[in-house]
């Protein structure tokens, strides 16, 4: 996938109907059905101006979450032919490719999925997360980047606040993306997502 150096892409939004699998507090890892992986379409995506940099940072490689005891390689997403959010597989961890890497000013984003039918998934901690938690991001040639989480919140999908999550920043800023809340049957998703936000630490 060919690297896209901007902050901000047309389609931002596109995680309005983000279905990397979430999870709840009052939910049993045994009553989680298995989720798909299919990303919304373009329809309500609202458009933005793209913000490039004269500098990009390198690839991101890998990403570990200590606090939640998460770590692993980092794969890249996009959008699939027919413009919809590509998500990661299950148990993999993704950066989306089509917006801002991080350690670029602006928002990046790592989804990934919460459960499967067969148990917890890499992002089932999710919402754990707590104000102070690091997140440490590993780019190409090895630098580390350390995100300190702001704050974790949840939102139905039906109402994802894509100003909040994507609107162009100032400095680096990263956020971590899953589903979460109730299981809807009828359209084999989860109805809310859960979004961690981070910034980046500097020494």
């Amino acid at each position: 996938m060919a690297r896209r150096h901007r902050i901000l892409a047309p389609f931002v939004g596109l995680l309005l109907l983000l279905t990397a699998c979430g999870g709840d507090d009052d939910q049993s890892t045994t009553d989680r059905p298995g989720t798909t992986t299919a990303g919304p379409s373009l329809g309500a995506v609202k458009s933005y101006r793209s913000v490039r940099v004269p500098e990009s940072m390198p690839e991101p490689v890998a990403v570990s979450i200590p606090a939640i005891d998460v770590r692993g390689p980092l794969t890249e997403t996009g959008l699939n032919d027919d413009r919809s959010l590509e998500v990661p597989e299950f148990g993999e961890l993704s950066w989306f490719a089509e917006g801002a890497a991080p350690g670029e000013p602006g928002p990046a984003a790592i989804l990934g999925h919460v459960d499967t039918e067969s148990g917890p998934d890499v992002f089932y901690r999710l919402r754990e997360l707590s104000t102070g938690d690091r997140v440490i991001v590993t780019v190409k040639g090895g630098e580390k980047l350390v995100f300190v989480v702001g704050r974790v919140e949840q939102h139905a999908k039906t109402r994802f606040p894509i100003e909040k999550v994507w609107l162009p920043t100032a400095e680096p800023e990263l956020r971590l993306i899953t589903c979460g809340g109730e299981f809807d049957q009828s359209r084999d998703s989860y109805r809310d997502n859960i979004i961690a936000f981070a910034s980046l630490h500097e020494e």
